[in-house]
């Protein structure tokens, strides 16, 4: 049996501690939204004191950067229980399906991630990569409907961004106001998949 060192062991404490500061700050975020994360809030949540979280962390900055990169985890776990389709405009359908789940039902993640909702927090490599990571079920699809001649593009990244950045733009538009009925925004959004996938999949030209 492999005994931990000392040196382990304060680690180990340490990143269980992290992991569960990050657990009660995404508590927050998600029942009261992210203009209520602050230091002071997540150390009465946790019951500890702020130098406990700025020893942890350094700065605030530190804990929404987990925050961000959990969330990203959210997100992938997510599009990772879409069941694959051998129909790929189905498959499709699902996957922005999800995504739309997502910004509904954790719109705490969702706009700290996409909304810009801490203004002085931006995503550094780390945080870009957990994005990317995130996204990948949708560029290894768009990879496949690629290499089968069924989406006539060379660069699957450049077709996911362009996907991700039409979705997002009525959820945005939804979240801050413009789109007051989410009757009306559902409707705009479902339009909109249709149009990416016509623009896309061959059998449409």
């Amino acid at each position: 049996m492999k005994i931990k060192t000392y040196a382990e062991s304060k680690q180990q404490h340490a990143d269980n501690l992290k992991q569960s500061i990050v657990e009660a700050a995404a508590m927050i975020l998600q029942e009261e939204g992210p203009e209520a994360v602050t230091i002071r809030r997540v150390a009465d949540k946790m019951e500890c004191s702020t130098k406990i979280i700025y020893n942890l962390f350094n700065n605030k900055d530190g804990l929404i950067k987990l925050l961000y990169i959990e969330g990203c985890n959210v997100l992938a776990t997510s599009f990772k229980s879409v069941s694959k389709q051998e129909n790929m405009e189905n498959y499709l359908r699902d996957l922005c399906e999800t995504y739309w789940d997502f910004s509904r039902n954790n719109r705490g993640y969702y706009q700290l991630m996409f909304g810009g909702a801490f203004h002085d927090f931006k995503p550094g490599d780390e945080s870009i990569h957990a994005t990317n990571t995130a996204l990948q079920q949708f560029i290894e699809i768009i990879t496949e409907a690629i290499e089968e001649g069924l989406i006539m593009e060379d660069d699957p990244l450049q077709v996911v961004r362009v996907i991700w950045a039409s979705l997002h733009g009525v959820i945005h538009l939804y979240l801050g106001g413009h789109i007051q009925s989410i009757e009306t925004a559902k409707c705009l959004y479902d339009t909109t998949v249709t149009n990416l996938i016509r623009t896309y999949l061959r059998k449409y030209t």
